[in-house]
């Protein structure tokens, strides 16, 4: 005995129908991603999360959750002072000199840095209780920015994505 399906109108394969503002044909998704590298629509939509989030391979709340993992890896980055991507030499010297600890400038950073670091941990944590494939799929495609290699990545990287989505949505903070 199964369950009872809602009355609407279904594609053949047994989903509901989608309507058409909800699927992007693949000649518009291919638009999109060359005005994003021509620099005319906004850059996240030519990285491999914006493709794939444009493509319907994952949800609104999957690419917002990548987006947000994204963000935080860069921040935690700077906050570690983590070792920089090689960059070509830098010919006018940039001025300015660290933060005094000590002033109220210098402890709001160094707050921030904390804040930053203890959610980079809890959500690192979040990612080892899933298996090591999720994780290394949410490492390569939203830190990495590499397109997944199988279907079997591109469901590990879902299902990462929606665990931290969950956990963010259940308390775990960013700010």
């Amino acid at each position: 005995m199964t369950r009872r399906k809602a009355l609407v109108a279904r594609e053949p394969n047994g989903r509901a129908k989608r309507t058409p503002s909800e699927i992007m044909s693949p000649t518009e998704s291919r638009r999109l991603m060359d005005a994003a590298k021509s620099g005319l629509k906004d850059k996240v939509w030519g990285t491999p999360l914006g493709w794939l989030h444009v493509s319907g391979k994952l949800n609104s709340t999957q690419f917002a959750a990548g987006l947000r993992w994204s963000e935080l890896v860069a921040d935690y980055a700077k906050a570690m002072q983590g070792p920089k991507p090689p960059q070509s030499a830098r010919l006018a010297p940039e001025g300015g000199t660290p933060v005094d600890p000590d002033s109220p400038t210098g402890v709001r950073e160094a707050r921030r840095h904390s804040q930053i670091v203890h959610q980079y941990l809890g959500a690192t944590s979040i990612l080892k209780h899933a298996s090591g494939h999720v994780r290394n799929a949410v490492r390569e495609v939203c830190e990495l920015r590499q397109m997944p290699t199988g279907e079997d990545q591109l469901r590990a990287l879902g299902t990462g994505l929606n665990v931290l989505a969950a956990w963010w949505s259940a308390g775990g903070k960013r700010k």
